[in-house]
């Protein structure tokens, strides 16, 4: 088998990474049959839309959400190999870890109706493919010439196995994503690589880079974001992290551009002047506030708007007003919510302590 030249693309918020998707799609031959995977439903949809207004010409183009393409790529075809008259009548969302049943009983993996549970599809799959000797690889080699997957971040757990074996194909693999936004999991009960889990994916892709088996490459220019918001997003992550400085395009002025706080007791004033996206990590971080419009860091992925406010958590607000760092998660959660903006960002915060940051007042 002919090993493929799998490649990652790092790219930064606002880089237009999904476009990226669908201009390669639009300038492949019509006749190239394409597959483009990601996990959230929205971002299957979104991508839908914008193939169908680029690339509608192209007739060779599925989008497929990543356990609708697990299922009908690897279980549902040859689940027999593993489990012997055996077939699936649909998929289990919600059921918890079957921690008491071991690896090869059936009920790991359907429920009594015959629903293959979330949980451990991933490892079904893996389990599949081996019984049958790559015989789901050697059908999507016939079926597809090229796979894109975007917001590869969002993996974890056996779905690496899983993308092992697709770099492992001859399908060339082209994958688009940013471990600084690693907040979603496809399956965060996974004990399986659980190290790699969130931002810890971009050490397993460096694993994969030095055995050679992966081309990494980072974009690092944002058309969305002010370069001061872009130099504070990237102050989150240490140098340890081999990130590329993100090199802002937008030149953009209108007034009220950059980095600033606003008093609570101005919250209503600067809401009615702006007009910003207002977003919380949760309820509890925002109560006082609660009519207004919020939205949480995680909901906000993929949206871009000109303002934001942010109502920071006690552990942001000690990193604005101190400078002491956020661990892994809390430093992916607020690079979300602050490269959501295009002109400016500002936070609540009542006692500025070491931040510069401006307040914002209705005196002027």
């Amino acid at each position: 088998m002919t090993v493929a030249s799998s490649r990652l693309t790092l790219a930064v918020a606002g880089s237009r990474k999904t476009q990226g998707i669908v201009d390669a799609c639009a300038a492949a031959p019509v006749s190239e049959r394409i597959l483009v995977l990601t996990y959230t439903t929205a971002n299957q949809l979104e991508l839908r839309s914008r193939l169908a207004a680029f690339a509608g010409d192209h007739p060779y183009i599925e989008v497929n959400g990543w356990f609708s393409f697990v299922i009908s790529g690897f279980v549902r075809p040859f689940l027999p190999y593993v489990f012997e008259g055996q077939r699936i009548h649909g998929f289990d969302f919600n059921s918890p870890p079957q921690q008491y049943s071991k690896a090869d009983a059936l009920a790991r993996y359907l429920n009594s109706s015959s629903e293959a549970r979330k949980v451990h599809l991933p490892q079904l799959a893996v389990r599949v493919e081996d019984a049958s000797k790559g015989a789901a690889i050697r059908r999507l080699e016939r079926m597809y010439d090229r796979i894109y997957i975007d917001e590869v971040q969002d993996l974890c757990g056996y779905d690496l196995e899983i993308l092992k074996l697709l770099m492992a194909s001859s399908i060339p693999v082209e994958m688009v994503g940013d471990v600084r936004q690693a907040i979603l999991a496809t399956n965060e009960r996974e004990r399986k690589n659980k190290q790699f889990m969130y931002m810890g994916i971009w050490r397993w892709f460096q694993v994969e880079e030095a055995a050679k088996r992966l081309t990494i490459t980072q974009r690092s220019d944002t058309w969305r974001c002010r370069p001061e918001i872009a130099t504070l997003a990237d102050s989150l992550f240490g140098a340890e992290w081999g990130f590329n400085t993100t090199q802002s395009k937008n030149a953009r002025t209108t007034g009220h551009d950059g980095l600033f706080l606003v008093r609570p007791t101005d919250v209503d004033a600067y809401v009615r002047e702006f007009s910003p996206l207002p977003l919380r990590t949760s309820a509890a971080s925002a109560k006082k506030f609660s009519y207004l419009p919020m939205m949480n860091f995680g909901e906000a992925k993929g949206i871009g708007r000109e303002r934001v406010l942010i109502f920071p958590t006690g552990a942001i607000k000690k990193f604005l007003t101190t400078g002491v760092g956020l661990d892994d998660k809390q430093a992916a959660r607020f690079y979300v919510a602050i490269t959501r903006a295009e002109q400016s960002v500002a936070f609540v915060v009542d006692k500025p302590g070491a931040c510069t940051y401006p307040y914002w007042s209705t005196v002027t």
